[in-house]
């Protein structure tokens, strides 16, 4: 099945909060998630024919003092502004979402995100008919999953990874089609990303 990109929250095995995020294209499949210091970034590999779609690169996950969001779009980051400047986390991804709506593409694609705070794990999606952020609370070993296409509503997803490279694999080869790259984040004691993908270092 093809569900487009997706963004999951929820808890490794041992109960260690999570993010994860995977790029799955079938317009655009030449692109990698790449990590810079507090971000992850999708872009063009070098191969990748030139395009002025603004829908193709952008940050995917932005982290700021223990709250992180992924998103399928540039609107990760007015939410981690927004949560910069005070708001909280609930409130920044439902007021970046209407503010930035659906991506206005032969699709109508939704936006979503995903994000953890203060140990809170909220899903956000906007799409043509609806905007909706709620908090999930799955427990150990199991992750909620929204995606663009098909799972527009939290799905359980079971989750056997405990460290963030672990994860970023196992997103990747999740059981849904076309898969380019994933990036997941572990918020223990000492917060950490990976990125997996065949051109991750290209």
């Amino acid at each position: 099945m093809y569900i487009g990109r997706f963004v999951l929250a929820g808890l490794t095995p041992n109960g260690t909060p999570l993010l994860g995020y995977r790029v799955s294209s079938r317009s655009f499949p030449n692109r990698r998630i790449v990590q810079m210091g507090d971000r992850a970034i999708v872009l063009p590999t070098a191969d990748a024919q030139p395009t002025d779609n603004p829908y193709v690169a952008y940050n995917c996950l932005r982290y700021h003092k223990g709250m992180a969001v992924v998103a399928n779009g540039s609107h990760v980051d007015p939410i981690i502004e927004k949560v910069a400047a005070g708001y909280p986390l609930r409130d920044a991804l439902a007021l970046s979402l209407l503010a930035m709506d659906y991506e206005h593409d032969d699709y109508c694609t939704p936006r979503v995100a995903a994000g953890l705070s203060q140990g809170a794990a909220h899903l956000a999606i906007v799409t043509p008919e609806r905007l909706c952020v709620q908090t999930v609370r799955p427990e150990a070993g199991v992750a909620m999953l929204i995606a663009t296409y098909e799972l527009v509503e939290p799905v359980r997803t079971r989750i056997h990874s405990e460290s963030a490279a672990d994860l970023a694999r196992e997103l990747y080869d999740l059981d849904y089609e076309q898969p380019i790259a994933s990036v997941a984040m572990l918020m223990g004691d000492t917060p950490s990303i990976a990125v997996y993908g065949p051109a991750a270092s290209g």
